[in-house]
């Protein structure tokens, strides 16, 4: 089962990393689409160590090759070949492996439970990821920070969804846990709002991990 998980690691991020790269050459989607289309996919890469991998030793391979790859496309120019000519920005690509290492070892330590580093990853993903795709490309309304509206409502709605989701998945929900998943969804919109691009790739996938844990464990 471990050596299968790694096989499906290796050809599942590939083969996003490869549709990125054909969605980038048809100049038919901009370069925040086609980031975010390989951010919020590359993100169910979690759903691996929650199945297969049975140690440490092999949950942190496939993310430590992440990072090796990722960091080598930034730093030698390959990575703007999606579009994104901004290093800073495409820093991003090797914030997010650092990330899935960092929760993978905590996790397999034991120094947080696989629930709450899933609703981190999965902020991470799919809300980060859905806000900065709706919001560049259709919000008009702009907040003192600098993002959409849109955008940040759409950080929220996700990232309340994932919360429940994954309550519903490890039999958690109850009222104070919807009263709470309300409240930290609220506050990981605030994070997103006001963390520069790129370095939220590390702040919200923790403060959300560690705000789960203690705001909905006993919830």
């Amino acid at each position: 089962m471990n050596i299968l998980g790694l096989v499906i690691s290796y050809v599942f991020v590939s083969g996003v990393v490869v549709a990125g790269f054909i969605m980038a050459k048809t100049e038919k989607f901009p370069a925040e689409v086609v980031r975010k289309f390989i951010h919020i996919t590359v993100s169910n890469w979690w759903f691996l160590p929650i199945f297969f991998f049975d140690s440490l030793t092999w949950a942190i391979i496939a993310p430590i090759s992440f990072i090796l790859m990722n960091g080598t496309g930034v730093v030698t120019g390959f990575a703007k070949q999606l579009g994104e000519r901004s290093i800073r920005r495409n820093l991003g690509l090797v914030y997010f492996p650092i990330s899935l290492l960092l929760l993978v070892i905590l996790v397999y330590t034991g120094k947080l439970p696989m629930w709450a580093a899933t609703i981190g990853i999965f902020t991470m993903g799919y809300g980060d990821g859905l806000a900065a795709m709706i919001g560049r490309q259709y919000g008009k309304k702009k907040l003192p920070a600098g993002k959409s509206v849109l955008g940040s409502s759409v950080m929220f709605l996700a990232t309340f969804a994932v919360i429940v989701i994954t309550g519903l998945s490890y039999h958690m929900l109850s009222p104070l846990f919807l009263g709470m998943a309300i409240l930290l969804a609220f506050i990981m919109t605030v994070v997103e709002l006001f963390t520069p691009a790129s370095i939220d790739n590390l702040t919200v996938p923790f403060i959300a991990s560690y705000l789960a844990y203690f705001m909905l464990g006993a919830a």
